[in-house]
């Protein structure tokens, strides 16, 4: 299974089905000699004790870390196979204001 991290801000929360939640990260790319640009990363949260904490003691604008599994779905509609990936969230800190990677 492959992980990922993401320091971002928070630009929404999205109930998606009835466990599970969608976050929509905002996240800084700047790279050298490039335009400062904006990353969104949508993320999911399924495992109950995460949804409450989101729901309980974060909100949209708040500077969170991120980290989970990068999780590949395939979907079978008739004869056609569609493939999904999600970035399912394992924990989730919220950061101090100063720190690093939050969109302005």
């Amino acid at each position: 299974m492959l992980c990922f991290a993401v320091t971002g801000s928070i630009g929404c929360v999205l109930t998606t089905a009835p466990d599970e939640l969608t976050l929509a990260i905002s996240s800084v790319l700047d790279r050298e000699g490039e335009p400062v640009r904006i990353a969104w990363v949508l993320c999911v949260a399924r495992v109950e004790r995460i949804r409450a904490a989101i729901l309980g003691d974060l909100r949209e604008g708040d500077l969170v870390r991120v980290e989970g599994e990068i999780e590949q779905r395939r979907r079978q509609i008739g004869e056609l196979g569609f493939y999904s990936v999600a970035f399912v969230v394992r924990s989730i800190t919220r950061l101090s204001p100063t720190s690093e990677g939050a969109a302005p």
